[in-house]
């Protein structure tokens, strides 16, 4: 997990993952691939060859091995080129999806936060 600073501005603990996710704007078709590096209950962090428009709104499915998918909508915040790749750090906020969004979002936080505490127990 990373630790927050003063200056961090997150209402959320955010939690290091890799897994893999697809990014739609919202009313596209088009797909764009994606790796997501961490989670928090408000918002995720992803990695991509594309960059994506700050302020715009997307569908995330993201994928959870061999359960279905996790599908939220979210507000790209910001996406910057990475140093020395060409790599895409993307910023998502959650908007307000469904009630059922949300608790399989909650979820699906919670799954990576028991996953990552079991990890460091051995």
């Amino acid at each position: 997990m990373e630790r927050t600073n003063q200056s961090d501005r997150r209402n959320f603990a955010r939690f290091e993952i890799l897994d893999y996710a697809m990014v739609n704007k919202v009313a596209d078709e088009s797909t764009v691939r994606s790796v997501v590096v961490d989670v928090s209950l408000g918002g995720c962090q992803i990695r991509s060859r594309e960059q994506f428009e700050p302020g715009t709104k997307y569908v995330l499915s993201i994928g959870r091995g061999n359960n279905s998918p996790v599908s939220i909508q979210a507000e790209a915040r910001y996406s910057k080129l990475m140093e020395d790749c060409d790599l895409y750090a993307t910023g998502f906020k959650f908007s307000s999806g469904t009630e059922a969004e949300r608790m399989a979002w909650a979820e699906y936080v919670h799954e990576v936060f028991k996953e990552q505490g079991e990890m460091l127990l051995g």
